[in-house]
């Protein structure tokens, strides 16, 4: 049934967004990102596969059609959240139902609401779900008549009454203080999103800035105490283009990760080839295309095969995000092309890591790693890439020494350090503008003795030359050659 998901969602509502699978074995609750639709490999055990994926792979499509405002969580209680989320689920499926009504009876059958007189705060939002998908249901908790008639203008339910975003959030916050008026309890870290099918609802809300904002305002404060424990300092020297010579040891960068050992040669990955004159079994996608020319009275493709073939590992890239403060503009674009290209190297067999830094001064130059090697591209990564924020200064050549020291130690015949930045380097503790320019370019030649392919892309056509200087002729391109930049 995973295979056949892309034809579907294309006749319903001609959207298709790319499927990625969710390895975490514990994982079983659909998500949207910039990436597209991630699905676990298995249905919840208590759900039949194949209606379960539809059902799953249908309601994420209505979002992605539907769903074209972003809520900011600021101010909104938990419980508030979970009802707004929970009211957004509704209206997507009533809008989609009305256009088909068929996906209704898809699924209806997953909201098995338990009547209670004694309800907690999860049933009464089971009830709710139920009440607003099945018109002829009707339920007589007093909550959930309130709910219905927030929801439709009429009994009937012929119509929306919700239909503005600000309007769904004065109702949830209407159904939020009856819920307090109530004293139902709601644990905010246990909630799951109901009935299964239903994604966790993390791509309607804006991310918390304020929250991100003091975070990271913690970090950049000198601290009064030891590091934690995963906090570790590393000293790298610094070209001094004057002299010229080495300053040693003279750039402390603050890694929030533990450098890992080097990794076992990786194993030979398989490969999918789809549309192909033969194979192993039908490529379903080819099919559908097919049988649209057959009727349609044009030439049949025969390509119509899928197969699998062995490839060697295409080795280790390193994608290296620049987010100093001048990238406040760009930064979330960055990490969706960031998330895009790690995607697209893992699909083809390599293996990724995304790293970001940014620098306050010599002493205090901070790395994250955002994306480990090896770590599924899933929702905790996904989560900490889509909370960086921009600060401090770029400190350019601290970070290409650190970042080609962690992957020199990954084995294959490529290893490449791919950095995304909007400009040249700078720190607060340096007035030559050439100094900081010079030292990383000296970095990328010190990675080429290590077998270290570095490259760059810009984000800002003023910085090209600066760039270029550091990382030669033909090693600097733009967002839209971002795909020339990934090839070895």
């Amino acid at each position: 049934m995973r295979t056949s998901l892309s034809p579907y969602l294309r006749s319903l509502w001609n959207v298709t967004p790319t499927l990625i699978d969710i390895t975490e074995p514990q994982a079983t609750r659909p998500f949207l990102s910039p990436l597209g639709l991630h699905l676990p490999l298995h249905a919840p055990t208590h759900e039949t596969p194949d209606p379960w994926f539809q059902a799953a792979a249908a309601h994420a499509a209505a979002h992605l059609v539907f769903s074209q405002h972003r809520f900011d969580p600021a101010g909104l209680r938990p419980v508030t959240q979970a009802i707004l989320g929970a009211l957004e689920d509704a209206r997507v499926e009533w809008l989609a139902s009305r256009e088909l009504p068929g996906l209704r009876r898809l699924w209806l059958p997953f909201h098995a609401a338990v009547m209670s007189d004694t309800p907690s705060f999860e049933d009464l939002l089971s009830r709710m779900a139920r009440s607003l998908l099945d018109l002829a249901h009707h339920d007589p908790h007093p909550w959930v008549i309130k709910a219905r008639e927030l929801f439709f203008v009429d009994e009937a339910g012929d119509m929306l009454a919700l239909r503005q975003p600000e309007a769904l959030r004065h109702a949830a916050s209407l159904l939020g203080n009856d819920i307090g008026q109530m004293r139902l309890q709601f644990n905010a870290r246990l909630y799951a999103v109901m009935p299964s099918y239903r994604d966790d609802n993390s791509c309607l809300w804006l991310l918390d800035k304020k929250r991100t904002d003091t975070e990271h305002e913690l970090a950049a404060t000198p601290p009064t105490s030891p590091a934690p424990a995963l906090l570790q300092r590393h000293s790298y020297p610094e070209w001094d283009r004057l002299v010229p010579m080495y300053r040693r040891d003279w750039c402390s960068v603050l890694d929030d990760t533990p450098m890992a050992p080097a990794s076992p040669r990786p194993a030979p990955q398989r490969t999918r080839l789809m549309a192909q004159p033969d194979g192993d079994d039908f490529d379903l996608d080819a099919l559908v295309e097919a049988a649209i020319a057959r009727r349609s009275g044009r030439a049949l493709e025969p390509r119509v095969y899928r197969r699998c073939q062995a490839t060697r590992a295409a080795g280790s890239t390193l994608l290296l995000l620049d987010t100093s403060a001048s990238t406040a503009s760009v930064l979330p674009a960055t990490c969706e092309a960031a998330l895009s290209a790690a995607a697209s190297i893992e699909r083809a067999g390599g293996e990724c890591a995304i790293h970001s830094f940014c620098s306050d001064g010599r002493h205090a130059v901070h790395y994250t790693q955002l994306k480990a090697f090896g770590e599924t591209l899933g929702p905790a990564c996904i989560e900490r890439l889509m909370r960086l924020r921009s600060r401090l200064s770029t400190r350019l050549g601290a970070a290409l020494r650190h970042a080609t020291q962690l992957i020199a130690q990954r084995h294959g015949a490529l290893r490449r350090v791919l950095l995304l930045t909007d400009g040249r380097p700078h720190d607060v503790d340096v007035h030559d503008p050439h100094y900081l320019v010079e030292d990383a370019r000296q970095a990328v030649r010190e990675a080429a003795r290590r077998g270290v392919w570095m490259q760059c892309v810009s984000l800002d056509a003023a910085a090209w030359q600066p760039l270029q200087r550091v990382f030669g002729p033909g090693r600097v391109h733009s967002v839209k050659t971002l795909k020339a930049a990934l090839k070895p």
